[in-house]
């Protein structure tokens, strides 16, 4: 018997567990590769976590943690830090991944070791396809897993409402993100990118690139869903990670300008919210609300989902596509969402989902979603037959035909 050919995925964050949509993403296209390929795990932590690892290492050959720098949280170092990176004109995810010894922690491993494909995950790290091509690996297939558009993102971020004074920081973070992803894409064989709104972004900053979409998908368990929504309290849920800065704005927008008039309608209405992460004013705004029930993370989205009536995803920022809806719709919920939040989906306003750009129609869809069995019902089983296309083993095709489409890879 042949050996197997060897792959390496490069990933800034642990995918596992996957406790957002990017991590989702990472553990499930690592679980793919791992099919056909012998693949190595290199991954960066500031304090690595053995259980992770461990989990990790059931589906890889080899997991290799290069260490992070120290970062202190405390809010005069982030400040500091922060104002330094807008000074330099260099984006914080960006500068994160390029000190000098992280660098080389790559560059170490890349001369040990020989890949037929090298898939480097998140467009923020794609600085790494020059310690690739410095090494004996320059002729494996190079892939970039884009994830978002992070150029994109910090345009979002500048033309939104804030504090004027930092208005020149998030001008720089964007010019610097855009300047870099014109540096990087184009010099990987291939990039993915998860949505054909996010591909065309992809194909404007580097002419040259060449894209695949390949969308974000979702585990579509076989036993039976309970469409009928009719024995559930009118609980509105959210989940995503509130480390995710668009989560973060979403919610509280969602908190102050819709929360109020939905529970002014529907008196017993309730809000969970299932997130790993939360900032102070997120915090404040849900201590004072009786109706609100901030989970944070939790093993098992199960038993949670099983509670909600409709979900929301008030997202104004941000590209890819919303792991979220999947699992709403996976499990038989109605959502309403922004156009922003339901942004590469293959979706129909009103058939299989509910579309709100403003707090008026936010409140509105929301209230009658929680009051009319019938629509909510409706929505949720037309959903549930749209998201059967975005199951990861029709998502694994469509990544392997698109690698076995480049250059001599065939898997």
């Amino acid at each position: 018997m042949s050996e197997r050919r060897r792959a390496l995925m490069i990933s800034p964050e642990f995918p596992y567990p996957p406790t957002s949509g990017g991590r989702q993403r990472s553990f499930h296209v690592l679980g793919a590769l791992a099919k056909f390929y012998e693949i190595d795990l290199l991954t960066f932590a500031e304090h690595p976590r053995f259980e992770e690892q461990e989990t990790l290492e059931r589906l890889c050959a080899h997991v290799h943690v290069v260490p992070l720098p120290h970062h202190s949280k405390s809010p005069a170092a982030f400040l500091w830090r922060n104002l330094s990176r807008a000074i330099r004109g260099v984006n914080p995810l960006i500068d994160r991944f390029s000190d000098p010894p992280v660098r080389q922690g790559v560059r170490e491993w890349l001369h040990a070791h020989d890949y037929e494909l090298i898939l480097v995950e998140h467009s923020w790290i794609a600085h790494h396809i020059t310690e690739i091509k410095a090494s004996p690996n320059r002729g494996a297939l190079t892939v970039l897993d884009a994830h978002n558009i992070e150029s994109d993102l910090w345009q979002q971020y500048f033309h939104q409402p804030s504090q004027w004074w930092y208005k020149p920081a998030l001008y720089r973070y964007w010019q610097s993100a855009r300047e870099y992803e014109q540096r990087y894409l184009n010099q990987f064989d291939l990039v993915l990118a998860v949505s054909e709104s996010d591909a065309k972004r992809i194909e404007r900053l580097a002419p040259d690139t060449s894209v695949a979409v390949i969308p974000n998908g979702i585990e579509i368990h076989q036993h039976d869903v309970n469409l009928d929504s009719g024995d559930r309290s009118p609980v509105v849920g959210f989940i995503g990670s509130l480390e995710y800065l668009p989560n973060e704005l979403g919610l509280q927008w969602f908190l102050t300008d819709v929360w109020p008039q939905v529970k002014s309608r529907v008196y017993d209405a309730q809000l969970l919210i299932i997130g790993q992460g939360e900032s102070k004013k997120l915090v404040q705004l849900c201590r004072t609300d009786e109706s609100i029930r901030l989970a944070g993370y939790v093993p098992s989205l199960a038993p949670h989902l099983n509670r909600i009536a409709v979900m929301i995803v008030p997202l104004w920022h941000g590209s890819g596509t919303r792991i979220k809806i999947l699992e709403a719709w996976a499990n038989g919920i109605a959502v309403v969402s922004t156009s922003r939040g339901a942004e590469g989906l293959d979706y129909t306003h009103m058939q299989n989902i509910w579309i709100a750009d403003n707090a008026a129609d936010f409140v509105t869809a929301v209230v009658y979603l929680l009051s009319d069995k019938e629509t909510r019902d409706r929505l949720s089983w037309a959903a549930r037959q749209l998201v059967q296309k975005y199951a990861w083993p029709v998502i694994e095709g469509q990544l392997r035909a698109a690698l076995g489409n480049h250059q001599s890879v065939r898997i």
